[in-house]
């Protein structure tokens, strides 16, 4: 079996909006891009993608499954990102996240947990520079 030299997950997620407008939606994604960036060292890679038929996606690249956990830890209750990530799901509603890259089992339980719709995709072989 091919060995991936990278423990990079990234996440792409799908997603509607919430009755907002576009500008609403606008300011939101910048502020909420730059606290992630803020409070997330790991994090590689946070980018909001308009798509169509009113869809929104993002591309999250964290450095290992450790930094990808940290996220969910930020935006769980009694974390420190527990407020903005209510306005984040004022703003959209996740249809789907497609997580690529080796979880941990730990990554798995809290994400599981959230009730969302996830696949997993398994690497075969690859590089990131970072």
């Amino acid at each position: 079996m091919a060995q991936t030299s990278t423990e990079e997950v990234t996440y792409v997620v799908t997603m509607c909006i919430n009755d907002k407008s576009e500008a609403e939606v606008d300011r939101f994604c910048e502020f909420y891009q730059k606290l992630v960036d803020g409070n997330e060292p790991s994090t590689l890679a946070w980018q909001f993608f308009k798509g169509p038929e009113g869809k929104i996606f993002v591309i999250e690249r964290y450095r290992n499954a450790a930094a990808a956990l940290q996220h969910i830890t930020n935006i769980s209750p009694g974390g420190i990102a527990e407020d903005e990530f209510k306005d984040f799901s004022d703003h959209f509603s996740i249809e789907m996240i497609l997580i690529h890259g080796d979880v941990s089992e730990g990554l798995e339980e809290a994400i599981s947990a959230t009730g969302l719709s996830v696949e997993y995709r398994k690497p075969i072989a690859g590089y990131s520079h970072n």
